[in-house]
């Protein structure tokens, strides 16, 4: 179970009740310009900023290195989800195998670790689960109960700075994560609240998020914190396993990629529903369709894909782009066994129509 830490203040506290003597710190180059950096700079941190939008495990090995041989023992990652989900590895690789941290379980250490996201959308602070890139190309995800962080601080101030496209995209990834889940078919009544309560503060806190005040920033802040609970009990479904193809070849960033695609499998979701994955029958996936059209505020499921379809036009964001071409290559790329968790049944022909609807 994660602290959470009231100010950035705290932070001192903890570093001495952990006799810490050379924090790590896993950031982008943006945090670095803010007041919370300058705080932290007291305390003799060694700073690892190589970070990609979409986390490379190839960086994530000289960092490990730098970890060891600087003497770190703490770890501290500030950012998006990039950075987050790479201090989970470094943290580890930094006591294991490295040449075997894809292969098998890593094992726990004594490094404690605060996690402090800068951005309302990955909920990375609250998942075992982190996913990178190989080679550029393949998407990998290692999951590990070890990656929950000891600390975690949420400062509104920070999103202040955030770009207009970024807080669009950001807070769209997060309630894409709570609709995944809900619907998931590994979701239960646990699950099922947290992802309620993710959908129900974003709707809360849309308004005063996009016009960047802190109280609206804090609780989108906490509605990605309820979709990652979500999400680290059931996982995501099909919307985030094929966004990845878009992300790296339609210059959409990864919460715009999920949204668009999110769009789409609720439509077709609506339209074929003959086949479900879930056991527990068709009956149940209808209902669970319509709770989370209620939850966002309607009365049905139709009225919840009409009211996120909304939310793409409010935020101007329009659908990514891909050459018909390259559609086939991108169904290639799906492993469509694991697509089961999505509540109704996907071939790689119906993946291969969502790509189209989704980018053509």
């Amino acid at each position: 179970m994660s602290e959470f830490l009231k100010s950035y203040t705290e932070i001192e506290k903890i570093l001495k009740e952990n006799n810490v003597k050379k924090p790590f710190l896993c950031c982008g180059k943006s945090f670095q310009k803010t007041a919370l950096f300058e705080y932290l700079k007291q305390f003799d941190i060694v700073v690892y900023d190589n970070i990609r939008p979409n986390p490379r495990f190839d960086d994530m090995l000289p960092a490990s290195e730098l970890f060891k041989s600087k003497g770190c023992d703490f770890m501290i990652a500030a950012g998006g989800g990039s950075p987050m989900d790479s201090a989970k590895m470094i943290r580890l690789m930094a006591t294991n195998d490295v040449s075997k941290a894809l292969s098998e379980p890593m094992e726990n250490n004594d490094y404690k670790t605060l996690f402090i996201p800068t951005t309302s959308g990955t909920g990375s602070e609250a998942t075992k689960i982190s996913v990178f890139y190989i080679n550029d190309v393949d998407k990998f995800s290692v999951h590990n109960l070890a990656f929950i962080p000891d600390y975690i601080l949420f400062d509104e101030h920070l999103l202040d700075t955030l770009p207009l496209y970024q807080r669009k995209a950001t807070c769209l990834d997060a309630l894409c994560h709570s609709i995944e889940s809900f619907w998931s078919t590994k979701a239960d009544d646990n699950s099922k609240e947290y992802a309620a309560k993710s959908i129900r503060l974003f709707f809360e806190n849309k308004e005063k998020y996009m016009n960047n005040e802190p109280e609206g920033n804090l609780g989108m802040l906490w509605a990605s914190y309820y979709g990652g609970k979500a999400i680290n009990l059931t996982g995501t479904t099909a919307a985030h396993a094929l966004c990845y193809n878009i992300t790296m070849n339609c210059s959409t960033s990864h919460g715009h990629s999920v949204a668009a695609l999110q769009s789409k499998l609720w439509e077709y979701a609506l339209e074929n529903n003959k086949n479900v994955n879930d056991s527990r029958g068709r009956a149940y996936v209808l209902k669970t369709l319509d709770e989370l059209g209620a939850l966002m505020g309607g009365k049905s499921a139709k009225d919840g894909l009409r009211i996120f379809n909304s939310l793409l036009s409010e935020f101007d964001l329009p659908f990514p782009k891909a050459d018909e071409s390259r559609i086939d290559e991108f169904v290639s790329k799906v492993n469509v066994e694991k697509l089961k968790t999505h509540p109704t049944v996907l071939t790689a022909d119906d993946v291969k129509e969502i790509y189209k609807r989704t980018v053509l």
